[in-house]
C-alpha cells in the first residue's frame, strides 16, 4: 500500500503523498478504515513537518530585521571611519523598553558583535561586514527555501485530505451496499425450498435500544447512527471553516471536537470504541465520525446521560 515517495534533497527529503486514482482497487485487499488510518497518520506527519517549517520561518524573520540593522550600523561605523574631520560623534541608543541614553563615540576600527548564548566577540569593521553581509544573504535563501517547503507541504496536506475523504466515502457506500445485500439475501427462500402456500406472519423483533437519532450540543446540531461494528456520528460546522481549524479528540470512552477554540460536541461516550480504528474527515461544512466499537454490540445512545 503506496501512499507516498520520497522526493530528493530538493524539497528537504519531504515525502510527496501520491493521489489515489483508484479508491476501489486500492480497498481491494485492505479494509477502507485501514487506508483511512494510515492516511491520518501521514496527514499528522505532514502537520507535525508545517508547525516545525513555521516556527523556523518565524525565528528567522525576527532575527532577519536585527541582522540588516547590524550591517547598517557597521556601514556607518566605516563612513565616520573614514571622516578626518570627525572626533567623536553623539548618539542615542536604548539602555531599556522605556529609557534611552547618550553616548560620544570616537572613530573605531573594531566593533563587538553577539554570536547568541551570551557570547560576544569583536571584529574588526571590515570583518565584521563580511560577516554580517554573508549572514543576511543565508538568512533570505533559507527563508525562500523555507516558503518553498511550506508550500509543498501544503500541496501534500491538500493531496493526502482528498485522499482520506475520498476512502472514508468509498467505505461508507461499500457499508451501505452490504447492509442493503445482506437485508435482500435475508428476504429471499433458500433455492431448495418450496414457495410458502400462504402468507406467513412474521412475528414483531422485541423492540431494542434507539439506532440513532439527531441531537443537538450547545446549539450545535448532529446526528448520529450505528452498524453491527461502528458508530457514525455527523456534526455540523459553521459556513466557511477550513479543516485546519478543527480538532476532533477520540478517546476510548470520550468524543471532542473543536473549532477555531470553540467545542462542537463533547461527551463521555455511553460505550467504549477503538482510536485506533476510528477516523474523522470534513465533507460539505460537516465533520463526519466513524468510531470503531471496541465490542460489537448496541449503544443505547451516543454519550451518557448527564
Amino acid at each position: 500500500m503506496q501512499l507516498y515517495k520520497p522526493t530528493g534533497p530538493a524539497n528537504r527529503g519531504i515525502p510527496e503523498a501520491i493521489f489515489i486514482e483508484n479508491v476501489e482497487a486500492m480497498c481491494a485487499n485492505k479494509k477502507p478504515t485501514d487506508i483511512v488510518a494510515k492516511l491520518q497518520e501521514l496527514h499528522g506527519k505532514y502537520q507535525y513537518m508545517q508547525s516545525s517549517l513555521i516556527a523556523q520561518r518565524s525565528s528567522l524573520k525576527t532575527r532577519l530585521p536585527d541582522i540588516s540593522a547590524a550591517l547598517e550600523t557597521v556601514n556607518h561605523l566605516i563612513e565616520k571611519r573614514t571622516d578626518a574631520e570627525t572626533d567623536a560623534t553623539q548618539y542615542t541608543y536604548q539602555l531599556s523598553e522605556n529609557i534611552w541614553s547618550t553616548a560620544c563615540v570616537p572613530p573605531t576600527n573594531v566593533v563587538c558583535l553577539w554570536l547568541g548564548a551570551n557570547c560576544m566577540l569583536e571584529y574588526t569593521l571590515d570583518e565584521a561586514v563580511a560577516l554580517l553581509s554573508t549572514n543576511e544573504s543565508n538568512a533570505r535563501a533559507t527563508l525562500k527555501s523555507l516558503d518553498e517547503d511550506m508550500a509543498f507541504i501544503r500541496d501534500q496536506i491538500t493531496t493526502t485530505e482528498v485522499n482520506i475523504a475520498r476512502t472514508h466515502n468509498f467505505g461508507v457506500k461499500l457499508r451501505q451496499k452490504q447492509k442493503e445485500e445482506g437485508g435482500e439475501a435475508a428476504a429471499l427462500p433458500s433455492s431448495g425450498s418450496a414457495a410458502p402456500s400462504a402468507p406467513q406472519k412474521v412475528p414483531a423483533a422485541p423492540a431494542g435500544p434507539p439506532p440513532g437519532g439527531e441531537s443537538s450540543y450547545g446549539g450545535t446540531k448532529f446526528t448520529w447512527k450505528q452498524e453491527a461494528e461502528e458508530v457514525e456520528v455527523s456534526v455540523a460546522v459553521p459556513a466557511g471553516a477550513q479543516k485546519a481549524h478543527v480538532k476532533v479528540t477520540i478517546l476510548a470512552d470520550s468524543l471532542r471536537v473543536e473549532h477555531a477554540g470553540d467545542v462542537l460536541l463533547e461527551g463521555a461516550l455511553s460505550r467504549k470504541c477503538s482510536p485506533g480504528g476510528s477516523t474523522w474527515t470534513m465533507n460539505n461544512c460537516r465533520i463526519e465520525i466513524s468510531l470503531e466499537k471496541l465490542e460489537p454490540q448496541t449503544w443505547p445512545s451516543l454519550f451518557e446521560a448527564p
